[in-house]
Parts: structure tokens; sequence; C-alpha cells
């Protein structure tokens, strides 16, 4: 070290005394300790160093991160000015020590030094940087009353502050006051609107820039791109590339980013690789960007390819790892994510809680749930994500009992439920038509102040249209205050659901008076309000206007509900004709509508068509063999009932059984049919034929037709009664209180004869009930059904 200062200063050792030739040699030190040897060396000789050059060893100390060093220093000096006062500050704000930062910044004003541009410029990056930038109102005062607002350096300061707390308008303002703007000035306003989402004015600016003579620099440029990918102009994001190319910023990591972003956000996945070839790869963060971005896109198997490549010469980092797991478990990729996982432990990342909640997610995908919940025990720093990824998980597998579960245990955590933790648990409550739950989770969310919220009002609408409640599901839809596509199709949907084509096709103009354009889900909620009520006309008159009117071509799911609505309809023929004129091969959906259609007509003829293709699709769909054989029974070609289930005995299918249940209390009761297993079984026994008593003195008489196998009248009757439907009805009416509708699920479609007893039940009892099959809702009142008996 001595032969370093010999020649750096003789003067340093022997000699006349110079405090800037001490500066210099502190200057040209390369490390911690050849400094501290220098003020050693000082200390002893007993000079004094002047306030420039204990500003220099001052400034020595904070680059090394020697903070304690520094701290010491400066409470030694005999002096000190502004220089001093901000070299220690902003060592204590890079250190994230920002309340001694904040200190020192207040101990300058107090000692009376000069508050120059340099001073505003460090507070007002302090206030960002610990997410305070509304105390920028203060500074911006004080930065006026001392006549430094027009200093462009100062300036951009403030406008980054007024941008990160989202004022704008001011940073526009503190950007017009500016004397001389220069490049930096004009990108930190760019950088403001984009940030801000004010794509239009950050692009207009970009180009009033450019016309006045300013070349754009890399954070101008991203900004610019920024904005085109906001905007979803393609053309003004390739312009902006030329301009790129132009000014030789294509090798610049932060400008080939943005642009990786611009094309594939908008698509371009091809050119996003092509570009990703060219961008510099020296280290991991363009391939970890180009692997999240390919996963965010949907290009899943495009990103696994991407992070392949990068495994020949990078080790992954987390968030790589974790955008990997994503396309994986959006694959339900199973084995990948089980390979991603062996290297997340190779790499130690095991316990790295963004690594963990992504490998949740790939086992949840993969319907792999212990897994999953192996995982969750295992972390230890659980975070809102964390709890949201097992409660999706959970709904997503339809358990919708453990997804309420682990809500209720969120709640008793220290994290609040998020939007995407309520939506999931209110999808739970609507797969198992929990209304209690859901209405719990509703005052929950109405606590919280995300009831209003876009995704919670709409998971709000189909929890209650689910469980058969659609004035709530309305009531909260008329609070939204800005209802978005998802919302109408929700409410449109809804009213199809419950028979109520009327209201849905009322929802449906008033959709086309607001902002919100008709999408394919809205014209399969239509279509599905005209089929669940035979409107056929109605039907086919917005069956044609999709293309002609709002340029959306009918998709396969388009023309299942209009084969439904045709064949329902009784127009059987017509739709076996647009059948075979649609402009893709007929999935089993489409058929199915058919084969529906045909049991309900009874045509044999038309019905073993629909079959034989479903069953060519799908060779071991039991309800297509199920549906057939009704259709002969029906006929009474019993011969040919027996033919098929012959068949269904050799591939070893079974028909599903009919079940039907009804919460009580929380509690979840089951039945099938001719169920004996309830502990209220003979309760139940002597209710239906108390209730079976009352309705034929309505006028009820059991349609045998609707038993499908060769029995004698009287034992048909008893059939019925022993229904799945039945079972739970008489049970509701004993368990529930009178002024409460009844709510019933039922998995497979009611039977003619039982929604005949059901409308005089309910007017013998005069309760309202509420059936949910497995197309729509029927609701029973006074003797009547929402369906008008057409279903």
């Amino acid at each position: 070290m001595l032969k370093v200062v010999r020649q750096t200063a003789p003067a340093l050792l022997w000699g006349e005394f110079d405090p800037h030739v001490y500066a210099r040699a502190i200057q040209k030190c390369g490390s911690l300790q050849k400094g501290q040897l220098l003020h050693s060396h000082l200390l002893k000789r007993g000079n004094c160093l002047d306030l420039f050059a204990l500003n220099v060893l001052l400034h020595h100390y904070v680059s090394f991160h020697s903070l304690s060093d520094a701290s010491q220093l400066f409470d030694e000096m005999p002096q000190r000015n502004t220089v001093s006062f901000v070299t220690l500050f902003q060592g204590f704000a890079r250190a994230a020590r920002f309340p001694e930062a904040l200190r020192c910044f207040t101990r300058l004003h107090s000692e009376g030094h000069d508050l120059n541009p340099f001073a505003f410029t460090s507070l007002l990056k302090l206030l960002v940087d610990i997410d305070l930038p509304n105390f920028g109102y203060y500074v911006h005062a004080s930065i006026f009353k001392l006549g430094h607002i027009g200093d462009a350096f100062v300036a951009t300061a403030l406008l980054d502050s007024y941008s990160s707390c989202g004022l704008v308008d001011f940073a526009r303002g503190v950007f017009d006051g500016i004397f001389l703007k220069d490049i930096v000035s004009w990108s930190g306003m760019v950088c403001c609107y984009s940030e801000n989402h004010r794509f239009v004015d950050s692009l207009r600016l970009f180009n009033q820039m450019g016309r006045l003579g300013f070349k754009p620099n890399n954070f101008t440029l991203a900004s610019g791109l920024k904005s085109c990918v906001g905007l979803g102009e393609l053309g003004a994001g390739m312009s902006i590339h030329a301009s790129v190319l132009k000014t030789g910023f294509e090798i610049d990591t932060y400008v080939g980013m943005a642009l990786l972003d611009l094309y594939t956000q908008l698509g371009h996945l091809i050119d996003a690789h092509l570009l990703f070839d060219t961008v510099p790869k020296e280290d991991v963060i363009s391939w970890s960007f180009m692997i999240a971005r390919c996963a965010q896109s949907d290009h899943n198997h495009m990103a696994l390819s991407v992070f392949q490549q990068m495994m020949q010469t990078l080790m992954p980092t987390e968030f790589a790892l974790a955008s990997a797991l994503q396309a994986s478990a959006t694959l339900s990729h199973l084995i990948m994510g089980k390979l991603l996982h062996c290297l997340v432990f190779k790499l130690g990342l095991h316990s790295n809680v963004f690594v963990s909640n992504a490998l949740m997610d790939v086992y949840a995908k993969c319907a792999r749930m212990q897994d999953s919940e192996l995982l969750f025990q295992e972390t230890t720093d659980k975070t809102d994500v964390t709890w949201n990824t097992m409660i999706v998980g959970y709904a997503q597998l339809g358990e919708g009992e453990k997804a309420l579960m682990m809500f209720r245990d969120m709640l008793q955590s220290t994290f609040l439920p998020t939007e995407v933790a309520y939506s999931s648990a209110l999808r739970a409550c609507a797969t198992l038509a929990a209304v209690d739950p859901g209405t719990q989770i509703h005052a929950f969310a109405i606590k919280t102040k995300l009831d209003k919220d876009s995704v919670v009002g709409n998971s709000l609408v189909d929890m209650y249209s689910k469980c058969g409640n659609i004035k709530p599901a309305r009531l909260v839809f008329d609070k939204m205050d800005k209802p978005d596509e998802v919302s109408w199709n929700s409410v449109i949907s809804a009213y199809a659901m419950h028979g109520l084509a009327k209201e849905a096709l009322v929802m449906f103009h008033r959709m086309q008076e607001t902002q919100c354009k008709p999408n394919k889900l809205t014209f399969v909620g239509v279509l599905s309000a005209c089929s669940n009520m035979g409107l056929l006309d109605e039907g086919q008159a917005y069956f044609a206007a999709m293309s002609r009117d709002y340029g959306i071509e009918p998709s396969v799911e388009h023309y299942t509900c209009m084969v439904g609505l045709m064949g329902r309809s009784g127009s059987l023929d017509k739709a076996m004709k647009l059948i075979q004129e649609m402009p893709f091969e007929p999935t089993v959906m489409v058929w199915r509508a058919m084969l529906g259609a045909c049991a309900i007509h009874n045509n044999v003829d038309l019905g073993r068509v629909a079959a034989e293709h479903i069953l060519k699709i799908e060779p071991e769909d039991e309800a297509a063999y199920v549906l057939l054989s009704n259709i002969y029974a029906s006929k009474k070609r019993w011969g040919n009932v027996a033919l098929v289930r012959k068949s269904m005995k050799n591939k070893g299918l079974k028909k599903e059984p009919g079940v039907s249940w009804v919460e009580i209390q929380g509690s979840a009761h089951y039945f099938t049919v001719g169920d004996t297993s309830h502990p209220d079984i003979r309760l139940i026994r002597g209710v239906l034929e108390w209730l079976r008593k009352r309705i034929k003195k309505q006028g009820y008489i059991a349609n045998c037709n609707a038993v499908l196998f060769e029995v004698e009248d009287n034992e048909k009757e008893l059939h019925l009664w022993s229904h799945s439907e039945r079972l739970a009805l008489a049970f509701a009416i004993v368990r529930t209180p009178v002024s409460a509708p009844i709510r019933i699920l039922k998995n497979l479609r009611i039977c003619i004869d039982c929604h005949s007893a059901a409308k005089l039940i309910s007017k013998v009892v005069e309760r309202e009930i509420i059936i949910r099959d497995i197309n729509r809702f029927h609701h029973f009142q006074g003797g009547t059904c929402s369906c008008g008996d057409y279903w």
C-alpha cells in the first residue's frame, strides 16, 4: 500500500502536506481497505483534511457500503456542507436504511445548509424508493420557493415522483415548466404516460419529441413500445422497431425486452422468436423474460422449448423455473412438472415460495391435489398466492367442500382473501348449490369492499343463479359500477338457465346500449334462452344475425344450441339438415343435443343415427346407450331395449344412477332411486304417501309411460314415487322452515311424472320448490313451473 501511496503522491509521506493530493489518492483507491489505510496514515500524522478532501473520503466509504465508517467520519467532520449531507443521505438510501436517510436530510435543512438541485433530486428519488411519492407535494413547494422549478435535473426527479403516485397531470405541469428540456426530461414524461396507462398521450409525446429533433434513448424507446402493446398497435410498434435499428439500440437489453414484449403480447410469436435470437443473452434475464412472455401468452410449448435451450448454457433462476412450471401447469404436463420439481431440489430452490406456489399449481392442474397439499404443508412462508392456488385447485376439480374449508382457514390466517380466493370459493358454492355459505362469503366480500370488483361480482351472479336464486343474482349485477362483457354474459346465461328467456333477451338488448359488445359467449346465452323456451323463430333470427350484424362466425357451441332448439321444438329434420351443413365436423355435444331431442319426440330412426355417431366418437358413452334404450322403450320395442342393454353389459358399461340431494343446515343429504338407507326413510315414505293422496285430489294421474321397463301399471306408479327427487322433496318439506324455498339438485333430467307431481305438490304445501336438473332450473310455485312445461 505504501508503494502505491509513494507512486501516487510522494508528498503524502514526507514534505509539505497537501489535502488535494490526499483527495486524489483516495479517489484512486480500488478497495475499502486501501482507503482505510490511507485514512489511518493521515490520522497518525495528525494532519487535517479540508472539506473537499473529507467529502471525497466520505464518498469512498459510501461507495464501498461501509456506512459505519461513513457515519463516524461524518460526525467527526469539523464542518459539513450540502455535498456532505447528500453523500451520506444517498448511502443510507441505497442501503434501504430509509429512516436514517430522512433524518439526515432533515438535519441538512435544520442546520441551514443550501437545498440545491442535487439535494432535492436525491430526496425525491428516496421518496419514490420508500413508496412515499405523495410527499413530493411538500418538496415541490420548497423547490418552487427556492427557484429550482425550471432546473431540468430537479424537475425530472419531481416528475418521476408524481408519476409514481399516478398524478400524471401534475407531472405534465412540471414538464411544461422546464426551461431547457433535455432527452432525460422528454423520456421521463413519455415514461410517465406509459407507466400510468396513458398510452395515446405517451405515443403522441414520443412523436412530438422526434419532430423537435430529440433522438430517443433506450428508456424512451422502451416506453413507446410499452404504449404500443397497451393499445394493441403492432404497426406503431414496428415503426419504433425501425427507430431502434437506426439508433443502434437493438443490442440494448432493456429495449430488447420491450420488443419481445411487443411481439409476444400481440401474438406474433414467430417474430418474437426471430428477434430473441438477436438479443444479447449473456445472462439469464433475457431467457427468463422470453420464457415468461411465452407462458403468459399461452404459447406454452414454446416456453418449455426456450427453457430447454437455456439449460444448455445457463442455470435457471427461480423466475425462469416458475414460468416453466406455469407452462407445464397450463398444459397439465405432469411429467415435465415432475422433472422441473427434481431440478428445483437440485438447485436448492424448494423453499422458495415463488417456486413452490408454481409447483402446487402444476399438481393441482394435473389433478394431483394430494401432492399440492404436501407442498402447502411444507411451505412455511405462505403468501396469498399460496392460499389462492389451493382454493382454485380444489374448486376446479369439483372438490367444493375442500375449497370452502381452505377458504375458511385462509380467513383465520393473517391473509385477507383476494379476488381470486373469493371467486374460487363462490365457484365451489355454485358447484355444491350451497347458497348459505355463498351468502356468508358475499357478506365477507362486502366487509372487505371487494363486492364491487368485477371478478367477484361476476362470481356472485354465477353463484346465486346456480343456487336457484335469480333475484339476488340480478341485484348483484345492478349494483356493479361498470359491468363488463363477462358480467352481461353471466346475467344473460343465468336467466337462460332459469328458463326466463324474455328477461335474457331484454338484458341482451340492454347490453347493446352500453359500450360492451356481444361476443361468442353472449350468443351462447341468447341461443340457450331461446332453446330452453322453444323460441324457434327468435333463435333462428339471432343465429343468422351473428355473422351478418355482429361479425361473429358461429362456433360448435352455437350450432349445438340450434340443433337442440330445432330438435326439441319438433323440427327434427331441420336439425339434422343443420348438422349436415355445418362448416366443421359435428362433435359429441351436437349429436347429444340431437339424440336428446329424438328422446323427447320418440323418434327411433334419427335417434339411432345420432347414437351411432356418438358411439363412433366416444364408444364408452353410457348416456347414448341409455337414451337410445329409452327411445326403444317408449315405442315398446323391448327386443331392441334388451339388445342395447346387452351391448352395454358386454362393454362393462352401467347406467349412471339418478341422484338427488338437498342441503339442510350445511349438510347435504343424498338420495338414489328406491333408496332405503336414509335414517329418516320411514318418515319420508309417510310424507310421500300423504303427498300422493293430496295431489290425487288435485287431479294427479301417474304417467306410467315415464317408466321405461315392462311391469304392471301399479308397480310403475310405486316406482315413480321412489324417484330420488321425490325422496329429497319429502325430506326437505319436513326438515326446512315453512317460509324457506326448497332447493333440490339432480344429476339427470327430471322425468315428466316427477315434473307434474312437483307442480301439484308446490300448490298443496304452499312452498316454492326449485329443482336443478342436468339441463336447467325448474321453479315450481302455486301449481305451475317456470319452464311452462317445455324442457
